[in-house]
């Protein structure tokens, strides 16, 4: 049998290659090597030989990717011409029901394309009517749900794209039980489809397939059609590929391009195999194989930036790939950079992004930021991108992801209760209010300080608010009235924005609006009963290809593009930004099995599991290196080490191979030298001015250029944030407040601290610190409350350790490898405390809380344990315990007066419950997360609860009478509020008065 030829095409040999035009033909680039470019060269050339444009067929994967090759035929083109057919796999099969109907049944009404959603809604509809009986034990009891509708929903549209029918599909549930109910259910859900006249996107090509197989069809549509090229032939599906298999039967003139390393859509449905498969699989008229064309020479990336690409995918050979590209002249570099923080790190990409466009001339336009997933860090970096006036609504964003629509869809979130305290906090900054960040925090510490509904609040603080606060009061607008209903309320409702109608400056957001409301009516169309919190709720679903309802395209004008690392496929760009590359975020090797194992549909996927998760990782190495090679001279890798809740916390493994460095010795980039915007040289100038290293004279100058004359400023030099006049320090405690003994202890510490920190939310956010310490907590009160259920003087340590295992939550510690030193510490604490347990009582309370009231302010305390002991001569003993898990103690007298502890006492006297169990009479701290022999403990001074109760009394007046006067002392070196505290110099230069 013959073999394929391969022939091997430099630049100088294009014309040669792009000549033979007959017979089934593989392109094989590399990126940047001109696939796109020989296809489109290639038609002219059937044009420029005779060939009637309209029956050259062009194909691409995507939309773009079919504008793109019209576009480009077109400008080509010495003559105008009213036809260039270039369009995706699935308007072509439209077009062939058209012309042809369902099954051949003639031109007739053509079914209606069912979006995404509506497929799921079908599918849902039609599990509710199912006999549970029918299917496995395991789904019975989710048919009713909206997750299995989703599985179900992907099933059917995985088995049209494999070209599998009901028939097929029980023959392989023959061998999957989990699978036995499906092949009826597909029979039902295409019999539904055929009587309401509807077709999904799978069955869309799958009816086309089934058409072409009639003789008189296939060779009408060749006819039609003598010369097909297709680009992106490593995203195709089985079914797209048998429908250019019998496309091109008669005639083979079939030309397809592609590179197996960009195949990166396999989660779609896509088939590795078809590039490799072709020569067989399509093979001439006179039988031979198909031949290979492999472009040697990359037109776009340079050397630098290819083998650190390659390197990515080293061990990842892929048959049919096209070897060695010889890289593009000129030189590129690539960097990458570790950040502590996701602010730092999207504050950094968006300053360099305005550096390079200032200092370089670079345009917006030709600059990237690419990401793995658009839920992790675009809402940060688009924030810091607008601070700084960076256009960057990329040109294939979705109409959901405007600025304009985001605001409409906070205001569906504020009213239904979905993160409504975000969005309120994001339309009362953004655009619509306008609040100043300060006035946002005073309305955050009114609603936290009274816990009125946010309706309330923004009613009373907010002027003009009463609108807004009627849309968040009613929810009926946004989750029972049809979308565009809904829309329209709040359009009239809302006086700002009837009054962007007439701004001349907010163009585009009355088009994102315009396009909005076209997309609603749309909807209402289809599904009369969908609401605007469907519709919510359908935007968030980050498929790849958005529905078309939710599609929005911008103007071509200079906007740097944000997007994800699938979407940039096709695109180029001069510097490529590629951030969050944290491990478990990028690569993302989560099992993308399935509850119905849908992958096993397809012959392409391997079943072991091992290869399985082999192949997950090879097409994240796929995805890496095409993204790499979008960028024609820089690209940067990005990522941040901390902070995040769903990632491991450490730099993706892509960052080693692309540095050739370890990545422990990743490092942020280096300060920028000289400013590059008016803000960034007030900053610089300013840091001068402060700095004791500097010159006396360069202090000097400093200061005359911020304070003299001059046009290159923003704002006066008395203006810049944080200079605010001295306000009240009253107003903070409400009516009634009821304190707490740690409340007072941090009050006598300091007032003011205890003020920032208790009433202002200042440094409040929590920290591993305080998360540890809570996990000790919860572990020890499940341990010790089982013992006191079975009568046990206090429980074991395995209880302890079983306890940890089940309530340990890695993503709170930063993932691995940190959360596994915080989980040897745990363990290590809970070790050291039950191997040297210090108490000698029986546990008879846990976490028992307590109050009472002193000099008429109402106090409240939780005792993490009670034990008693029995004395001979004086009756049952309480002795009050509190778990510390920091190692600083205080000292033995500070200890024999502590307000927790005191309070602890007088108020278990006064508790009915643990004054019937004996009489508290002693209070310990124990520190089991101390270094020493035995655990450290440390005794209250019951003979000092008279000193106690004074210091309680004096905690509570000063509070109630907010005195925050400050106390200094060695808690001052640590202050989080140190630089506006009256005390110290710094803190009395914050204000102006």
């Amino acid at each position: 049998m013959a073999t394929a030829t391969e022939t091997r095409v430099d630049p100088d040999g294009w014309d040669t290659a792009i000549a033979a035009t007959d017979g089934p033909q593989l392109v094989v680039a590399g990126p940047g090597a001109g696939k796109t470019e020989f296809l489109v060269r290639r038609a002219l050339h059937l044009i420029d030989g005779g060939v009637h444009p309209e029956q050259i067929l062009m194909l691409s994967f995507s939309r773009r990717g079919a504008a793109d090759l019209r576009r480009r035929v077109a400008e080509g083109l010495d003559r105008s011409l009213t036809t260039i057919p270039a369009s995706t796999f699935h308007s072509l099969a439209f077009r062939l029901l058209e012309a042809y109907g369902v099954g051949g049944a003639g031109p007739g009404k053509v079914p209606a394309l069912l979006t995404g959603p509506e497929q799921t809604g079908l599918v849902a509809e039609l599990l509710a009517d199912e006999a549970p009986g029918d299917w496995p034990v395991l789904y019975r009891g989710l048919l009713p749900t909206a997750g299995f509708a989703d599985e179900v929903a992907d099933f059917v549209l995985r088995c049209r794209e494999q070209l599998i029918d009901p028939i097929q599909l029980a023959e392989r549930a023959s061998g999957r039980p989990q699978w036995r109910a499906l092949p009826a259910f597909l029979e039902r859900y295409l019999a539904e489809l055929r009587s309401r006249g509807r077709i999904d996107y799978g069955s869309l090509q799958a009816e086309a397939v089934d058409l072409l197989d009639a003789p008189s069809i296939r060779e009408a549509v060749a006819e039609q059609h003598p010369y097909v090229l297709v680009d992106e032939y490593q995203d195709t599906t089985v079914a797209q590929a048998q429908l250019l298999e019998r496309l091109t039967r008669s005639r083979r003139n079939l030309t397809v391009a592609g590179d197996p390393y960009q195949s990166i859509y396999s989660f779609r449905g896509t088939a590795i195999t078809n590039i490799a498969e072709f020569p067989e699989a399509f093979r001439g008229l006179d039988g031979t194989p198909g031949r290979r064309l492999v472009l040697t020479t990359s037109f776009r990336v340079p050397a630098e930036i290819l083998e650190a690409a390659v390197r990515v995918t080293a061990g990842g050979d892929l048959p049919g790939a096209a070897g060695p590209v010889v890289p593009a002249k000129g030189r590129g570099s690539v960097e990458v950079y570790r950040f502590d923080q996701l602010t730092h790190e999207a504050e950094w990409i968006a300053s360099e992004i305005q550096r390079v466009h200032l200092r370089d001339g670079i345009p917006y336009r030709n600059m990237a930021v690419l990401v793995r997933s658009t839920r992790h860090m675009l809402p940060e970096l688009s924030r810091a991108l607008e601070r700084r006036g960076v256009p960057h609504d990329p040109p294939d964003t979705r109409l959901a992801d405007h600025p304009a629509v985001r605001l409409v869809l906070d205001c569906v979130r504020a009213a239904t209760g979905t993160d409504r305290g975000g969005a309120v906090k994001r339309l009362l900054l953004g655009p619509l209010v306008g609040l100043p960040l300060s006035a946002m925090r005073d309305i955050q510490r009114d609603q936290i300080r009274t816990g009125d509904p946010w309706s309330e609040v923004v009613r009373r603080s907010v002027p003009g608010g009463e609108a807004l606060a009627g849309i968040i009061d009613d929810p009926t607008w946004a989750d029972s009235a049809p979308a565009a209903e809904g829309f329209w309320h709040l359009w009239s409702t809302l006086p700002q924005l009837a009054a962007a109608a007439t701004d001349p400056a907010r163009v585009r957001e009355r088009a994102a609006w315009s396009s909005l409301a076209q997309v609603l009516g749309r909807l209402g169309e289809r599904d009369p009963a969908a609401t605007l919190s469907d519709y919510l709720r359908w935007s968030e679903s980050e498929d790849f290809e958005a529905t078309p309802l939710l599609e929005y395209r911008s103007g071509r004008d200079d906007r740097l593009t944000l997007t994800t690392l699938h979407q940039a496929k096709g695109l180029g760009w001069d510097l490529v930004f590629i951030a969050d590359a944290r491990e478990g975020v990028f690569p993302d090797l989560r099992a993308r099995e399935s509850l119905l194992g849908s992958r096993h549909l397809s012959g392409s996927q391997p079943e072991d599991p091992a290869a399985s998760a082999r192949a997950r990782l090879q097409e994240e190495m796929r995805l890496a290196y095409t993204a790499m090679c979008r960028a024609a001279t820089r690209v940067v890798w990005t990522c941040t080490t901390s902070g995040w809740e769903d990632g491991r916390g450490v730099p993706s493994r892509f960052l080693s191979l692309v540095s050739g460095r370890d990545a422990g010795s990743l490092t942020s980039p280096a300060a920028p030298g000289d400013p590059a915007t008016p803000l960034e040289a007030e900053a610089w100038l300013r840091r001068m001015v402060r700095d004791p290293a500097e010159t006396a004279p360069r202090r000097l100058a400093a200061l005359g250029a911020l304070t003299g004359p001059g046009e290159w400023r923003r704002r006066e030099a008395a203006a810049f944030a944080g200079m605010a006049r001295r306000g009240p320090d009253t107003g903070l405690v409400p009516a009634g407040v009821s304190l707490s003994p740690s409340q007072a202890e941090s009050y006598l510490t300091c007032p003011r601290l205890y003020a920032f920190r208790r009433w202002l939310h200042v440094d409040g956010g929590g920290s591993v610190y305080l998360d540890f310490g809570s996990l000790i907590h919860g572990v020890l009160e499940e341990t010790e409350r089982a013992a006191l259920e079975r009568g046990d003087r206090h429980g074991t340590l395995d209880e302890a350790l079983a306890a940890l295992d089940g309530g340990f939550d890695p993503a709170a510690f930063g993932g691995n490898p940190w959360a596994a030193a915080w989980h040897a510490k745990a363990t290590r604490v809970l070790t050291h405390l039950y191997e040297a347990w210090p108490g000698g009582g029986r546990v008879a309370a846990v976490e028992y809380p307590v109050e009472m009231e002193v000099a008429g302010t109402r106090w409240r305390g939780r005792i993490d344990r009670v034990e008693v002991e029995e004395q001979e001569t004086s009756g049952p003993l309480l002795r009050v315990v509190d778990y510390k898990t920091g190692t600083s103690m205080p000292t033995v007298a500070e200890a024999g007066r502590s307000v927790q502890l005191g309070f602890y006492v007088i108020a278990a006297r006064e508790d009915p419950h643990l004054a019937g169990l004996g009489r508290a009479g002693a209070a310990e701290l124990w520190f089991p997360a101390a270094r020493s022999v035995s655990v450290t403990t440390r005794a209250l001074d019951t003979g000092r609860l008279d000193e106690v109760e004074a210091l309680m009394q004096q905690a509570a007046e000063g509070i109630v009478a907010e005195d925050w006067t400050p106390v200094t002392g060695r808690q001052c070196d640590r202050c989080p509020v140190r630089t506006v505290c009256p005390e110290w110099p710094e803190g009395r230069e914050a204000y102006l008065g």
